[in-house]
């Protein structure tokens, strides 16, 4: 239970790292395959490779705070609140945008999941004393 912290804030830095690049160096694959997403002009993919190059440098971020944070429990509880925007962001999106958007739903579950498990190893990981 004492590194479960670490390895959590880590994997979520290595996932928006490995996700930010990915969109990033094909936003043609990452957006047009999985999500249908049209970019009919170079502006449009340039939009997308720098949302995703800002998700890349937030994982980037994330990994060099759980090497270099003291308080994992600390950097643990902002996990969790940026796992918690994205689950509202999608939620919002269902809302706004409609119900028929089966990849979302997939999506979704896997961030209720992640959040879950961070809250719960949170709530579970004792203060340290400073």
């Amino acid at each position: 239970m004492r590194h479960l912290p670490f390895i959590i804030n880590f994997c979520a830095g290595a996932f928006f790292l490995v996700l930010g690049l990915s969109g990033y160096a094909s936003p043609h694959w990452f957006f047009n395959q999985k999500y249908d997403v049209l970019m009919p002009t170079p502006q449009s993919v340039t939009i997308l490779r720098v949302m995703m190059g800002f998700m890349g440098t937030i994982g980037l971020l994330w990994l060099a705070a759980s090497f270099f944070c003291s308080d994992q429990r600390r950097l643990l509880a902002s996990t969790a609140l940026l796992t918690f925007g994205l689950v509202l962001s999608r939620l919002g999106g269902l809302i706004l945008d409609g119900s028929n958007q089966y990849f979302t739903y997939i999506e979704l579950s896997f961030e209720v999941f992640a959040l879950i498990v961070t809250l719960i190893v949170f709530l579970k990981t004792p203060k340290t004393s400073k």
